[in-house]
């Protein structure tokens, strides 16, 4: 091969890995920032990370290892950012910490996304608010006072005010005065796939609620940089598949649309129900991350009579749940849980229940 002829083949090889580079960058998913919380401990946050209190006392902090034993639903898992003000700032006075992220480098793309899951338990005036600080100044994109679902997944689009930005900021500001808590896990910002999309939470029914039939209504988000104009929602409840639902509409990028409903169920009266929900074939596409797809949701309908808990076939494994359904979905006549011999190393917390009176008490035995 000739010197010329050899120099053209490089310059071709070139500019094939240039198009097959560039041709990637498209249809592919860079993560920013990803944390989990799994090094925190305390109240020290991952390094890199502040935790501050600017209004309060000095050990008004976000914590990571859940000094008040509150039960935060899966996929919040593990290790996770809390600030419980009813724990860590019971004094009656006001405060407001910040759990800031450090510096990231956004310039990788011009569309930049936020997803987490969290749990806000609002009251007294409390607000949690997510602020983006875009290389000058900081911005408030979303604000939360109403209670949310435990937990609850969030996507926002930070496009407009860290896309391209090479020294942004996120961080989560908790606003209040001794009542309340913020649970927070799994954040990732990044760039969106083309196509993906995820069934973000269960909308309907909200404990507490009675047994009987009810619609089933659900969270579709959009995690792509495309719109999203159709998917197939499927679901199981305790295992058994259910009819699929298929979807149409128009989601823009980091865009989510609620209170979709896929279907009913019939809920006996006190019992555990698991759903899982998730999407196949977002705009008749293979998604661009499945990981995000789904959602599964533990709902107890208000509780009536007797119960076991614990052995063989029990109607609760353990007092962690009974807690959760007594905290969430309360009572309608007098409850009794027939505790069975057992190890029950744990540690709970009964909140006021709803429905108990004089009348309709709870009994362990």
């Amino acid at each position: 091969m000739s010197k010329l002829a050899n120099l053209l083949f490089q310059r071709r090889l070139f500019f094939i890995s240039v198009a097959l580079l560039f041709s990637f960058n498209l249809f592919s998913q860079t993560f920013i920032l990803n944390e989990d919380f799994s090094s925190a401990g305390g109240s020290i946050p991952p390094y890199g990370w502040i935790n501050d209190a600017i209004v309060g006392e000095a050990e008004d902090l976000w914590h990571f290892d859940n000094p008040g034993n509150r039960v935060v639903n899966f996929p919040v898992i593990g290790t996770f950012a809390i600030f419980d003000s009813e724990q860590i700032s019971n004094d009656g006075n006001a405060e407001s910490v910040v759990l800031e992220t450090p510096f990231f480098d956004a310039t990788v793309s011009q569309e930049i996304l936020l997803s987490f899951d969290h749990y806000f338990l609002g009251g007294n005036g409390a607000s949690g608010s997510i602020e983006v600080f875009d290389g000058d100044e900081w911005f408030v994109i979303k604000n939360f006072t109403d209670t949310t679902d435990n937990p609850v997944r969030e996507i926002l689009d930070l496009s407009g005010f860290a896309g391209g930005v090479p020294n942004a900021k996120l961080r989560f500001l908790w606003a209040g005065d001794s009542i309340g808590f913020w649970a927070i896990d799994n954040i990732s910002i990044y760039t969106p796939f083309p196509t993906d999309a995820g069934v973000t939470g269960l909308d309907h029914p909200a404990m507490p609620f009675p047994a009987g039939t009810h619609p089933i209504r659900v969270t579709l988000a959009n995690f792509g940089a495309n719109t999203l104009v159709a998917t197939s929602i499927h679901w199981t409840v305790n295992g058994v598949e259910q009819t699929p639902y298929a979807w149409s509409g128009s989601l823009s990028s980091g865009t989510r649309e609620s209170g979709i409903t896929i279907g009913d169920y019939a809920f006996v009266s006190g019992k555990k129900t698991v759903f899982k929900i998730w999407q196949t074939g977002p705009n008749g596409e293979d998604d661009g991350y499945a990981q995000n797809d789904t959602t599964i949701k533990i709902l107890y309908t208000a509780l009536c009579g007797t119960y076991t808990v614990g052995g063989s076939n029990p109607d609760f494994e353990n007092f962690e749940e009974v807690a959760t359904a007594l905290n969430n979905a309360g009572i309608t006549c007098p409850v009794i849980f027939e505790v069975r011999d057992g190890v029950y190393d744990e540690q709970i917390k009964l909140y006021e229940i709803s429905g108990v009176s004089q009348v309709n008490t709870v009994t362990f035995r």
